[in-house]
């Protein structure tokens, strides 16, 4: 796809104040990801030539999840919408070529389809200069209303809430975004006059302005479901439950069956090929990679592994780092860390596998555990084919147990073993005659 000549600034200077969070709003997650990362997925999906997010100063040095190319403006002190806009527009390019989009960070589900019918609809009138994305906000009023021009599907302003009942007429669509000519953005952007009642400056009166200076103004009605932003810790749960029905659908009709879709969730990143069997409540978190023909039982928890054809579960935990080879077992409370377990290998219940390397068709009893920190540092364990470990066993990292090995169920094994050795490493059984039958009876005695 060829870079196009359109810009992009999202405005992410807000505090919400009302999410009673030390973290900015558009730093809270949905799907794992940001907000503000969400709007720049979107917006780099487009190829636009420039994308500007504008921050507080404060936060100059935040890590965006999607940071390539994204420049970072600052607005020092809040002044209104308008107002961002002109410090983004500071970090523009200097020609006035194309359009430049103005998205909000706490509307993160806008779709890469929404900007371009956006694109569409700017380009299909010469005069045209500015777009608004608007939503039906099903009858409330506090949100400013778009305000009908003459001519069908053109406005003259935005309306702001306070006086749409004094209006004579507005439309029940409330604005969610703009594309503005980049020409045009940079001449009328200086005539935004303060609020008198707040003293900052809207963006909104952009609509008025280009307007009254001739220019068309349009507009395009999107899903309001696409559109709906956050400013409580409610509407957040909103989002995230959108979110989830999206990525549910788009994994079912990829070919993926869901027993119960909506107690499974995914992480925005979430990657799962066809004929996958997803049971219920499953969470997948970040950087996960389910290849076809692997089931995943209930109550499992999965997170920056790949599974490649493997059974997974039920009540199994999966940590970063993590490869689980084709038709590998990973059983009920077992879980794995930073580990490769190979093709046909077992590990069914009650283990910790961390920092290993399991080869082909080992069985790793119940109650296994790799002990592979000392309170300092992390070691390695290495297991290799055809290993047998019985259960209840500890194994000491650094540590490597050869082919074809086994260990006794109960040992704790520090040293390693050779290829077809049988390690045992427990206290002798002493069976003491009678000793139970007296000790019971002096009980009882007393």
């Amino acid at each position: 796809m060829s870079v196009s000549a359109d810009s992009v600034i999202i405005l992410a200077a807000g505090d919400g104040s009302r999410l009673k969070s030390s973290t900015p709003k558009v730093f809270h997650k949905v799907g794992g990801l940001s907000l503000l990362d969400h709007v720049i997925q979107t917006a780099k999906s487009i190829n636009p030539c420039e994308i500007i997010a504008v921050l507080k100063p404060q936060y100059r040095d935040i890590e965006l999840k999607f940071n390539a190319n994204v420049k970072k403006a600052h607005q020092e002190i809040p002044k209104g919408t308008g107002d961002a806009v002109k410090c983004g527009l500071k970090s523009l390019s200097n020609n006035n070529h194309g359009w430049v989009y103005i998205l909000y960070a706490d509307i993160p589900l806008i779709s890469a389809t929404t900007l371009k019918i956006l694109a569409e609809t700017a380009r299909k009138c010469e005069k045209t200069a500015v777009v608004v994305l608007a939503m039906n906000d099903e009858g409330t009023n506090n949100l400013g209303k778009l305000e009908p021009a003459d001519e069908i599907g053109t406005i003259k302003g935005i309306i702001e809430a306070k006086n749409t009942l004094s209006a004579d007429s507005t439309l029940p669509l409330c604005n969610a975004g703009l594309l503005i000519k980049k020409s045009v953005l940079r001449e009328l952007i200086d005539k935004i006059k303060p609020n008198p009642v707040t003293g900052e400056f809207y963006i909104t009166d952009i609509v008025k302005i280009a307007h009254n200076a001739g220019y068309v103004c349009r507009y395009h009605e999107a899903c309001a479901k696409e559109l709906f932003g956050a400013n409580t810790r409610f509407e957040l749960s909103i989002l995230e439950e959108s979110f989830q029905e999206k990525m549910r659908n788009r994994h079912m009709n990829n070919g993926v069956t869901l027993i119960a879709p909506n107690t499974v969730f995914f992480s925005y990143d979430t990657e799962i090929e066809n004929d996958v069997v997803i049971y219920p409540y499953v969470v997948f978190l970040e950087h996960v990679f389910i290849k076809s023909g692997s089931h995943i039982g209930p109550f499992c928890l999965v997170e920056g592994s790949k599974i490649y054809n493997a059974q997974i579960g039920p009540f199994a935990r999966l940590r970063p780092g993590s490869i689980i080879q084709d038709g590998a077992k990973i059983g009920n409370f077992v879980e794995i860390k930073n580990s490769i377990v190979n093709e046909k290998s077992k590990i069914n219940h009650l283990s910790y596998v961390g920092d290993s390397t399991v080869g082909k068709n080992t069985n790793i009893g119940a109650g296994t555990i790799t002990c592979n920190y000392d309170g300092f540092n992390k070691y390695e364990t290495f297991i290799g084919e055809n290993v047998f470990i019985g259960s209840n066993s500890a194994l000491v990292a650094p540590l490597k147990i050869c082919d074809n090995a086994m260990v006794g169920a109960g040992s704790v094994i520090t040293k390693d073993v050779e290829d077809g050795a049988l390690a045992i490493a427990r206290g002798t059984q002493k069976n003491i005659k009678g000793w139970s039958k007296n000790f019971r009876k002096s009980r009882v005695c007393k």
